[in-house]
Formats: C-alpha cells, sequence, structure tokens
C-alpha cells in the first residue's frame, strides 16, 4: 500500500493522497479510520491467554513458569481489580466482547432461531445494523467497558468475536428492512449514476431507484447455473452483496470512531475473523479500511492479505488465533510461522485435553512446558526485527490480485451442485470447498515455493493507479471472473509500460456486478478467443470443487474426470484459443494452454490452467507440483525476476522450506520458516503437517552477496561469502540480519 499521511495527533495518522485510500467515496465504511500506533508495550511478539479454564490472578505463577505474559478482560465494566492487577504486575491485555456479544454476530438470543423460518429467503435482520438503537446499545457497552480498562495497560479493544452479518459465511440472506433497503437504494444510485445504467446492468425496466429490491441468490440461481458465462447475470445478486459488506464494513468505523472517541490511543477492530467470502461481511478491501486491528483465521490467505493492506508506513496490528495441536514442535513451528508473517502476537486458547494448566500435577501441560523456551524467545526483543514500526515486508515485485466481486461470482460458480440446497452451505463447508480461496492458497504457496514474496493488491487499488506503487514487474490475476473496465484499462497500461500480466482462467468474463460479457474484458490484451461452448474443466459443468462431496478427500472433490490435462496440470476452459499475434506453448484437444503476447514493452500471459490441486500436499511435494514450479519460475524469468536466495540441503531444494524478508534501516532481516498449508478452520488448529521431522543441514544460498551476516537468535556473526550453512529444526525458525556492502 502506497499512501501518504498526515499526523492528526499523538499516535494517530490520517490517511491521503496515493494508494487504497483513493476508491471512489462511499459510506463511511469505504473510507479509512484513523491509524492507531501500537502502543510501546506492544513492541514485541505478545501471546494473549484467553481466559478459559484459566485465572490470571490464581495462574500468575504457572505463565511466569512458561513466559506467558498477557491475557484478555472479557467485557471490562466490572472488572476494575483485575485492571489493577495487570497495572501492578506489568501484564498487557486486550479486551473482548468490548461491544458485548451477540449483535455483531447473530446467535439465539439475538435473533438467528427466527431466521430458520427464512431459508434462502431474504429477511431483515434481528438488531439491524442499519437501525440507530443497535448503535446505540453497542456504543453504551463501548463506553462503559472502554471506561473501567483503559487504564491499565490495554493493547487493543475487540468488539466482538467470530462477527459476521449472520453467522459466520453461512448463506443467511439479511438486511432486507426497511432502513437498508433505503440506503441500498441512495447507494445505487450513486455506483450507476442514472437508472438506465442500473436497467442495463439488471436487465430491468425500473422507473426509478425507489423502485430497486434486494434480490437473494435464489432470484438468480436458476438462470445462472450453466455455461456459458457470457449468459450469465449476477448484478441484482452481487450489487446487494456489495452494499451488504458496505453496511458491515460502514457500522465498524463508526464503532472504531467512537471507541477512539473514548480512548484515542488504543488501536480497536475484532477478532475471530472468517475468510473473504459473498455472506457474513467479509470483504477485505472494504473491512482493512474501517478497523484498526484484527485477528483473523488464515483461512483462504487471510494472513497475507491483511500483511499487504496493512503494510508500512501504518502497519495496523493482526493476531492469530494460537489453538494448540498438543505437540510441542508443531506448536513452536505455529509461533514462529505467524511472526516471521509479521503477526503482532497470537490470541491463546488454553484447552487441549481439558486445559493447559492446573493438571495432574498441579502444574503447566508437558507439551506447553516443553515450549517454554520458544515462547520466551518469540516474546523477547528478537521479535523487534520484524515488528518495528520502521521495519517493511520486502517483497519481490510481483502482486497477487484480490477481487471481492470475483470470491463472489466464483462463490456462485461453486454453489451450482447444491442445486435447491444451497442455503445449507454452511461457513464449514465453504472453507473447505470455496475455490476462490483454494485458488489464492495455491497462488500463495506456489510464488512461495519458487522462491518469490508478493503483495496483494485489490481491485480498488488496481483501477485507482495503484500496481505503479511500488513499482512492479509482474501481476498475477487469480481467478479475477468479475473485473470492471476501469480496472482493466489500468492493467493495459501496467502492460504497455513493460510489466507482465499472467492470468490463469475465466479472467474478466463478467463485469464488476457480475453481469456476463461476449468476450472477457482483456482478451484482447492475451491475444485470446473463447468459444464457451466447449465449456469448462470435465466439460459438463462449471463446479471445480465438488460441495456436495465435502467428506471426502480433497483430490476427489475436484470435478476433473475427463478434463484435457497439460502434463498433470488440468486445463480450465476447453475452447480458448491463441488469436492472431499470440503464441501458445501447447494445444490440448481444441485449447490452447500458456498463450503469449506482447504488448508495449510487457507481456499478456494466459495459462488457462487451474492450479487447485497445489493446496494438496502430496500433489505439491510431487511431479504436478514440480511442472508448475518449472512453468512460473520460466515466466518469472522472462520478465526478470530470479529468487534472491535458494534453500538447498545435500545439493537439493529443501521442500516447503520458505523465506522471508524484512528490511529495516540499511539491512535486510532475513527468515526461514517451513511453510505447510494449513486446512485451517475456526474450531481448531486445522491440520499442520510436515513441521515435526529431524533437523537437517541447510544452506541458504544467496544470488547476490548479502554483505555482513549475522545470526539474530544466537548473535554470532557468520563468515562473508554467498552461503549461510546452518542446522535447521523444521518445527523453527532461522532468523539473521544481512547488512549489504557499501
Amino acid at each position: 500500500m502506497s499512501t501518504r499521511c498526515r499526523v492528526a495527533s499523538a499516535g494517530v495518522l490520517l490517511l491521503a493522497g496515493a494508494g487504497w485510500a483513493d476508491a471512489p467515496a462511499g459510506p463511511a465504511g469505504e473510507e479509512c479510520v484513523p491509524y492507531v500506533r501500537p502502543k510501546r508495550i506492544w513492541e514485541r511478539f505478545t501471546i494473549l491467554v484467553w481466559q478459559y479454564r484459566t485465572d490470571v490472578r490464581r495462574d500468575l505463577d504457572l505463565y511466569r513458569q512458561v513466559g506467558l505474559r498477557g491475557f484478555h478482560i472479557d467485557r471490562g465494566a466490572g472488572a476494575a481489580r483485575l485492571v489493577d492487577f495487570a497495572r501492578a504486575n506489568g501484564l498487557p491485555y486486550y479486551v473482548d466482547h468490548a461491544a458485548d456479544k451477540g449483535y455483531l454476530y447473530l446467535t439465539d438470543r439475538t435473533g438467528l432461531k427466527e431466521l430458520s423460518g427464512y431459508k434462502g429467503r431474504l429477511a431483515p435482520r434481528p438488531w439491524s445494523l442499519a437501525e440507530p438503537r443497535t448503535r446505540a446499545v453497542l456504543e453504551d457497552h463501548l463506553r462503559k467497558n472502554i471506561a473501567v480498562t483503559k487504564s491499565g495497560p490495554v493493547l487493543a479493544y475487540a468488539f466482538d468475536d467470530e462477527i459476521s452479518l449472520g453467522s459466520f459465511t453461512s448463506p443467511i440472506e439479511v438486511d432486507a428492512g426497511p432502513r437498508s433497503v433505503a440506503g441500498y437504494r441512495r447507494w445505487l444510485a450513486g455506483r450507476y449514476g442514472s437508472i438506465a445504467a442500473l436497467n442495463r446492468s439488471w436487465a430491468v425496466k425500473l422507473g426509478s431507484f425507489d423502485e430497486a429490491q434486494p434480490a437473494g441468490f435464489e432470484a438468480v440461481r436458476a438462470r445462472n447455473s450453466r455455461a456459458p458465462l457470457a449468459k450469465w447475470n449476477l448484478a441484482p445478486w452481487m450489487d446487494w452483496r456489495s452494499y451488504m459488506d458496505t453496511q458491515f464494513a460502514s457500522f465498524l468505523a463508526g464503532l472504531t470512531r467512537f471507541a477512539n472517541s473514548q480512548d484515542g490511543a488504543t488501536p480497536a477492530g475484532f477478532v475471530g475473523g472468517q475468510q473473504p467470502a459473498p455472506y457474513g461481511g467479509f470483504d477485505y478491501a472494504k473491512l482493512c479500511r474501517c478497523v484498526q486491528w484484527m485477528e483473523s483465521y488464515d483461512i483462504g490467505g487471510t494472513c497475507e492479505i491483511l500483511r499487504s493492506l496493512w503494510s508500512w508506513p501504518q502497519r495496523r496490528p493482526y493476531v492469530q488465533t494460537w489453538f494448540s495441536t498438543g505437540s510441542a514442535r508443531r506448536d513452536a513451528w505455529f509461533l514462529w510461522y505467524y511472526l516471521l508473517h509479521g503477526n503482532r502476537g497470537v490470541i491463546a486458547w488454553p484447552d487441549k485435553g481439558g486445559s493447559w494448566f492446573r493438571c495432574a500435577d498441579g502444574g503447566v501441560a508437558p507439551f506447553i512446558a516443553e515450549n517454554a523456551d520458544t515462547i520466551r524467545e518469540v516474546q523477547s526483543d528478537l521479535s523487534k526485527a520484524i515488528l518495528d514500526p520502521d521495519a517493511r515486508f520486502d517483497a519481490d515485485p510481483i502482486a497477487v490480485y484480490y477481487s471481492h466481486p470475483s470470491v463472489q461470482a466464483s462463490w456462485a460458480m461453486d454453489v451450482v451442485t447444491h442445486g435447491k440446497t444451497w442455503p445449507n452451505r454452511s461457513s464449514s463447508l465453504d472453507n473447505r470447498c470455496q475455490s476462490a480461496g483454494k485458488n489464492r492458497v495455491a497462488w500463495f504457496k506456489l510464488l512461495e515455493d519458487c522462491g518469490f514474496q508478493y503483495d496483494v493488491v485489490t481491485a480498488q487499488q488496481v483501477a485507482a493507479g495503484g500496481l505503479s506503487r511500488p513499482a512492479r514487474k509482474v501481476l498475477i490475476v487469480n481467478r479475477v471472473a468479475a473485473m470492471s473496465d476501469a480496472e482493466a484499462d489500468a492493467i493495459r497500461a501496467f502492460a504497455r509500460g513493460g510489466g507482465t500480466v499472467i492470468a490463469d482462467h475465466l479472467t474478466g468474463v463478467l463485469d464488476e456486478h457480475g453481469r456476463g460479457r461476449e468476450r472477457g474484458v482483456l482478451d484482447d490484451l492475451f491475444g485470446i478467443e473463447r468459444d464457451e461452448s466447449a465449456g469448462y474443466l470435465d466439460g459438463r459443468g462449471v463446479t471445480e470443487i465438488d460441495g456436495e462431496r465435502y467428506r471426502q478427500p480433497f483430490l476427489e472433490r475436484l470435478r476433473y474426470d475427463g478434463a484435457l490435462r497439460h502434463g498433470r496440470i488440468v486445463v480450465y476452459e476447453r475452447g480458448t484459443r491463441a488469436a492472431a499475434g499470440a503464441t501458445a506453448a501447447a494445444r490440448v484437444g481444441a485449447a490452447d494452454v500458456v498463450i503469449t503476447r506482447r504488448v508495449g514493452s510487457g507481456r499478456g500471459v494466459y495459462l488457462n490452467l487451474t492450479n487447485l490441486a497445489y493446496t494438496d500436499r502430496a500433489e505439491r511435494a510431487g511431479a504436478f507440483g514440480g511442472q508448475w514450479r518449472k512453468l512460473l519460475s520460466a515466466e518469472l524469468a522472462r520478465s526478470g525476476l530470479e529468487p534472491r536466495a535458494r534453500v538447498l540441503s545435500g545439493g537439493e531444494p529443501v521442500p516447503m522450506a520458505e523465506l522471508v524478508y524484512w528490511r529495516r534501516g540499511g539491512g535486510v532481516v532475513i527468515g526461514l520458516v517451513s511453510n505447510p498449508v494449513r486446512e485451517g478452520s475456526v474450531s481448531g488448529a486445522g491440520d499442520i503437517a510436515g513441521v515435526t521431522g529431524s533437523p537437517i543441514d541447510v544452506q541458504i544460498v544467496f544470488r547476490d552477496d548479502p554483505g555482513e551476516l549475522v545470526d539474530l537468535r544466537t548473535g554470532a556473526k557468520l563468515p562473508p561469502g554467498k552461503v549461510i550453512r546452518a542446522r535447521w529444526k523444521p518445527w523453527e525458525a532461522l532468523l539473521y540480519r544481512a547488512r549489504p556492502p557499501k
């Protein structure tokens, strides 16, 4: 993110000028709330123990035995003695449920049960976020809770946990109350400008915006369930979903500003964030503007989205929840991995096998006690090398696209397999079977395995010219089915100016509202001709991950029987070919793959392939993964990009070993960490495989002379040269500082 900032008050910055703050003006949730710099007591990685089956006052000696030094306070009103205890013992805390429970998500107490009769149909939201009384109730809770907790070493306020327009990201069709509908009509008028433009988009004949009505998914489902996508029109539903995301973000922005009015030195936000999805309110392009810190489950790549959108100079804090696996090594990996990826800490859920504390022998659970050294080390001054406010993630000049309209459109393709039962597609099922999220993670892991780091860019950033800030060489357009003309124009300009645009499939076949195009908006850039009558994937449908098979192993959910293959990689569009002026690496059946066209001084590369299977550990480690890495590495090399360093053991690449870089002052911090795919979940640690093997001897071989090298964990100065030789425990990290030669 490139921004210019001005100081508003001590510790607070307001955004102005370039970057993602420059998207067209809209409701408050589409503007930036002030940045609140983390306090000095949060200058190191901090483990905050949730007070479940433990009481920090009773268990403080046990906390100190293993180096735990932070906790949480629930709500706050009535907790004055606990605040005094924290202050007396130098224990930082965050405040959860600062706006109480069940208003920012629905429970049976706050109306969720009432919505069961509306399954798949539009309904008013109990405790509508458009109603002034809802805001008044939550602000009253914030006022009372902040009044008590702000006098202690508080790090942040969380409005609530696992917030949602409904429940998680399950498809609950709220909020169709009168105030929401009135706001929606005003929003449509601002977005379309004229009723004629809306009529063209929705294919209707309305006399005015006052006649526009929200549309749930059932209203568009039957007409948008088969190829070709050129005939699809999801606009009435996607516009409503986009407005719901805006209303949610706007409400959170208002709460953030109110919390700042009570305590302007402490960031406000929420915990329990979900992956990007059409339901629930989780459009991260909007959410990242409206809160000042966040804990989000690392599903669908949320960690890297937050790391990118909350980058220097406004490094808003983001953290993870640490659900212990009961394995000391896996837990150690978790802490190191998320520190190296810029998380300012973790919220520890102390319940594995009953409790972490006061176990059978009255002490700390063995798998926690075994990690005492790690717990202390990750929270030491060592972590400042990454978390210093002036440290910035040092990505390669590569951007990966985040298009929330494409998340919506991709979901509509996913749920075709369910037919009329789509309302039963729970949040947990979507986490396992959402093609947009799996595609995003596959690209992240693929780039990392090829030795590169990247930043995520939003559709708003792209349309506002953000591809030139900072200068980038490659844009990955990953399953961006829905794209505006403004985005397309910016991408063409990027290519003409020397950039390489690499797209996988379905690029721009819909506009940003979800209305199909006869030709993809960037077909000219890539030099492709589509014959959608040939279909996609297996040729029989539009769904790639069959959610009806959600109980089966991941690879068995993929609809690839009968699909065309380029080597081991599945071809996506069965009838897409290179047009005049473009070249293809191969033809498979009636389809071309890896289609390349020169554009000005840059290139467009249309892969016409899918990498979803890269999220499977065996496929990633096998011949399929090898083919993908060879293909992508070659394309990046053609754009002048080579990895800064490689990790070898015995002369061979070390699988799933990731190098991360943070620039600080005149030096670069280099970290090595194991890089599995986490099957994250909201109820547990998820599957973390491949981090508990034996220690190995590794060599980090640099492309260029890194200069003076220091081992940050030991303080030892390393011999000069282009190679670091070390003994690596894959459940820990290696961490170095390089000061390049002058």
